[in-house]
């Protein structure tokens, strides 16, 4: 069987087992270089010539190539004119695949991690050697190993980690675990694993032990894109062997684990193309939002504010608040507990008088962290490292956090943090570029 065709760069060539790229319907897709094309055996649809998004198709879990139960493959049928429908001698499965994006990052696919997401132009020899002499080091020196990943990005850091565990037949993150300590080692960690598997461990730790961490849950699970869903349970799977859903469901009861199970479904769809957003839907949903507080019914919020794209959302937020009160009001007012606070986050994540990001949420989110009587160091932590995976929304949240407090987020964590813990904090704060004066 011939290897994967990777995209160096320039066009892509035929070969055995694949269509040649002059076959009518065939349109190789668009490729950064280190993806590949579908294996032999699997081919792209045709081309979508409206240029318009159309909402992910999933078979199976994401990534796979097997259809739902009860569900045989048929013959590919093309919606466009004959002349461009698929060549029947093709007409093997499709694979439909979610975006490989996770907390605005490009991530590896947790399914097939043979093909991980590696930097080509990137020798990690050099960073490696310098790793090892940091773990001989250990505690004594702390700030070499910080100066040597925080400069990695998440391919290099993936080509760093594999290339490590060839040589030392350990895990990099394992490895410096032995090597660190505290909330060092709890911050360095989350950094080595990248965004998604970092998130796996996250919902494990939220569920294990006595007691279910559901503030936790609730920023990992909560107003999350559909792909991004499915990855997290595909990889929890991957990892431990059991369904999230499963044990979400066996860890909590009532209200708190409809709310979970029905986000973990991963039916929260893209904002629609070109804004189009359903004004009729928008006020059905707010006198159904109206009805359901009045009767304390949770059901209605939960299908409305999990199940609707942030765009639809910010239209119900803004109708709801026009015609009646405030919803964030009538959440407080209405529920309470972990259900409240879910709700809540939800909404803050998409109002429209703010970003409807959630960046402003964030930025308060991170002062909770360390407001009071003690930092809260576990929070602290996940939340600044999920946070700057994404740069340009790290920046966001950064200017938030000065508008709202009028202070920097850096000056604000070395206030409240000390050693070197405080110094990887502060290049996690810093990593995303902004000036800090």
């Amino acid at each position: 069987m011939p290897p994967p065709v990777r995209n160096t760069g320039s066009e892509p060539q035929s070969i055995e087992g694949y269509p040649p790229l002059t076959s009518p319907g065939f349109f190789p897709p668009f490729l950064m270089p280190g993806q590949y094309y579908p294996a032999p055996g699997q081919y792209w649809p045709p081309y979508p010539y409206n240029l318009t998004p159309s909402p992910v198709v999933v078979l199976g879990e994401p990534g796979s190539s097997v259809s739902p139960p009860n569900i045989p493959y048929t013959t590919p049928q093309s919606s466009y004119d004959s002349k461009f429908a698929m060549p029947q001698a093709y007409s093997a499965p499709v694979r439909r695949q979610d975006p490989l994006v996770y907390l605005g990052t490009a991530i590896a696919d947790p399914v097939t991690p043979l093909v991980t997401q590696k930097q080509d132009d990137y020798d990690p020899w050099k960073d490696y050697n310098a790793v090892m002499r940091a773990i001989a080091i250990g505690a004594s020196d702390p700030e070499y190993l910080i100066k040597v990943l925080m400069k990695l990005n998440l391919p290099q850091m993936n080509t760093l980690s594999e290339y490590f565990a060839d040589k030392q037949h350990i895990t990099m993150v394992d490895a410096v675990d032995n090597s660190t300590s505290g909330n060092l080692r709890l911050a360095l960690r989350g950094l080595i694993l990248g965004p998604l598997a970092y998130d796996v461990e996250l919902a494990r730790k939220a569920l294990v032990g006595l007691g279910t961490n559901e503030t936790l849950l609730i920023e990992l699970v909560l107003g999350r894109p559909g792909h991004e869903i499915r990855w997290l349970k595909t990889a929890y799977k991957q990892r431990y062997g059991k369904d999230l859903v499963d044990d979400v469901k066996s860890d909590l009861s009532g209200s708190t684990k409809r709310m979970f199970t029905m986000a973990l479904n991963g039916q929260k769809p893209e904002n629609e193309p070109y804004n189009a957003t359903n004004y009729s839907h928008v006020n059905s949903d707010v006198e159904e939002l109206n009805a359901a507080s009045k009767k304390k019914d949770d059901i209605p919020f939960f299908e409305i504010l999990i199940n609707r794209s942030d765009q639809h959302l910010a239209a119900v937020i803004a109708a709801f608040g026009a015609r009646y009160k405030s919803l964030s009001k009538v959440i407080k007012k209405t529920f309470r507990g972990t259900v409240e606070h879910g709700l809540l986050f939800i909404v803050h994540g998409v109002k429209p008088k703010r970003d409807q990001q959630g960046i402003w949420r964030d930025a308060k989110l991170l002062e909770k962290s360390m407001a009071g009587m003690g930092t809260k160091d576990q929070q602290l932590i996940y939340r600044l490292v999920r946070a700057h995976w994404n740069p340009e929304r790290f920046e966001a949240i950064k200017d938030a956090y000065k508008r709202r407090y009028g202070r920097l987020l850096e000056n604000r964590v070395r206030g409240e943090t000390s050693g070197t813990y405080r110094d990887l904090l502060i290049a996690i704060v810093k990593s995303s570029g902004a000036p800090t004066s």
